[in-house]
């Protein structure tokens, strides 16, 4: 079991009163989110996570809440579930099962009080349909009920400036229905219409049915489910959870972000103190209904700035890239040879300082938004592309070459060998975790080794092919030479070491093993390398990173 702070150590109690529940009616759901990574990696809760999700189909939550509303004593004392249709200021699609005795306060639930606990979120999947056509409508229609439903902000924020557009003059189409047939009849039509387009049993696909990230999963990938051991219980997720982890999260789903990248919710947190203690401070001075309507006229008008403010951020970004861009362009233009010599000294952390400004530029959230590209020769994207892919992350070297396809021209040869060397490490990712198919991983490497024999990503597979079939002290002697091989080409390699430190401890060498398993859990942060060195030593990397995160908060 991790070592959870106050929160967790709450949420989790929560989770299991859920599950009792889910039990005792046969009703079936799924951990989601970063709760069902934090299950599958290390088995604890992510060392910054304050929330738990959980996905549960359209089927299985309407019996859920016929189960809460037909029947007496389901919940325990100090609980209450809480979903738009049961309360009245709550527009949020996504059901929560709150703790009562707690205080977990959002901006866009102050209004609905009822919502403002230490909560759990359900995540209902609703079956789309298959057909492309349908599918489209059935995304606009969904975009548009959610920003109806929600009057407190603005909710699709992540689309593009043509995709805003369109989203906008539907949304103004059925604002128009509202005012002629009353609110609440237009988004209980637009409710019975989206659930008009597929059954359970007609669709090869669930959405999950939220707007500001709209996430389409295989229903296959969820399957039975399987139970996967989460601190101290055991509780399901998707039978195929690595293959809905790419989904959701991308190729990397397996590494721990850095601590800029882990994301917190900012609430208002007290586990000892009831939320009503707080929201009865406020509740009897408003009038709901009147502050309700004008959240609503406030949205309306937020809702049509917020083109103008895209085009205004969009027009702001290009001029920064224009200046920035300058100076990148002074530094790499005209040195492809030079730096195309680092590569091939391996001299990667040359080659990341001559590239940081550039993958920096490149990467901040409006010059991707807007599909803005800093100018960079195909030479030396190759050279910073094939650098990613020598440090095993051919996802990111992915990321920045789908950048490039923006761009009208044609890529260059050597660029479409790289698209094709990235998609080899991405077979070989999805054999070893995802399928985690011997077989398919020994087929992908005898496919591809005498082409790439130096390939990182083909090296760790015949490393997992190696480790998974060591028996005898032979066994593990070859892997400690391939191990030093590898690590004489990429001696940064954590992957690498943690599974020589194995074979070494098999081999009697222990002081040697450990000084390698301290060495691997800092020069990776896939954390089920991390699990690994867990597993076979007891050291906990998972700790270490939550001391650090608490450190850096301070």
């Amino acid at each position: 079991m991790g070592r959870m702070n106050t929160v967790q150590r709450n949420l989790l109690q929560l989770l299991k009163e859920i599950d009792s529940i889910c039990k005792k009616y046969d009703i079936e759901y799924f951990l989601a989110g970063g709760t069902a990574l934090g299950t599958v990696r290390n088995h604890v809760f992510l060392p910054w996570d304050d929330d738990i999700d959980l996905y549960i189909t359209r089927d299985n939550w309407d019996k859920l809440r016929n189960v809460l509303e037909s029947e007496e004593n389901v919940l325990p004392e100090g609980r209450s579930f809480v979903y738009n249709e049961n309360t009245k200021y709550y527009r949020n699609p996504i059901p929560r099962y709150v703790d009562n005795t707690t205080t977990a306060i959002y901006k866009s639930q102050v209004l609905a009080g009822k919502a403002c606990g230490q909560h759990i979120e359900l995540l209902i999947m609703d079956p789309i349909p298959n057909d492309e056509k349908e599918r489209k409508e059935y995304i606009d229609l969904l975009r548009v009920y959610t920003e109806l439903l929600s009057p407190y902000f603005v909710v699709n924020k992540n689309l593009s400036l043509d995709e805003w557009q369109h989203h906008y003059n539907l949304y103004r189409e059925y604002c128009d229905m509202c005012d002629k047939e009353g609110e609440e009849k237009v988004i209980k039509e637009l409710e019975d219409k989206l659930r008009s387009f597929a059954s359970d049993d007609e669709c090869d696909t669930y959405c999950m049915r939220w707007g500001i990230n709209i996430l389409m999963y295989k229903k296959k990938d969820y399957g039975n489910g399987r139970l996967e051991r989460f601190e101290d219980g055991d509780f399901p997720v998707g039978e195929y959870a690595e293959g809905i982890f790419r989904i959701a999260y991308g190729d990397s789903w397996m590494y721990i972000p850095e601590y800029e990248e882990q994301v917190v919710h900012n609430a208002l947190q007290d586990i000892e103190v009831p939320f009503s203690q707080y929201t009865e401070r406020y509740m009897d001075k408003i009038n709901r209904e009147s502050v309700f309507k004008k959240y609503r006229t406030n949205k309306r008008n937020n809702a049509e700035a917020y083109y103008h403010r895209m085009k205004s951020n969009s027009l702001i970004a290009k001029e920064k890239l224009l200046v920035y861009s300058k100076h990148i362009s002074k530094r790499l233009d005209g040195r492809e040879n030079e730096l195309r010599s680092l590569l091939e000294n391996k001299d990667y952390d040359t080659l990341k300082n001559e590239f940081k400004d550039y993958i920096s530029l490149q990467s901040i959230k409006n010059v991707r938004r807007y599909n803005l590209l800093v100018p960079i020769s195909d030479k030396n994207l190759a050279t910073l592309l094939l650098t990613m892919i020598d440090e095993g992350k051919y996802f990111n070297a992915s990321r920045f070459l789908n950048i490039r396809k923006i761009k009208e021209e044609p890529l260059s040869d050597e660029l479409i060998e790289i698209e094709n060397i990235i998609g080899i490490c991405r077979e070989l990712s999805i054999a070893r975790y995802d399928k985690k198919d011997s077989e398919l991983v020994k087929s992908l490497i005898e496919k591809h080794s005498d082409n790439y024999p130096d390939l990182i990503d083909i090296y760790r597979s015949r490393l997992w092919i190696m480790e998974m079939d060591a028996q005898r002290e032979e066994d593990y002697k070859a892997i400690d030479e391939l191990c030093d091989e590898i690590l004489e080409k990429y001696p940064f390699d954590g992957e690498t070491m943690a599974i020589q430190a194995k074979a070494k401890m098999e081999l009697g060498n222990d002081e040697e093993a450990m000084e390698l398993y301290n060495k691997a859990i800092y020069n990776t942060r896939n954390g089920l390398i991390w699990q690994k060195v867990e597993d076979e030593t007891g050291i906990s990397r998972i700790d270490i990173e939550r001391d650090l995160i608490e450190e850096q908060k301070i």
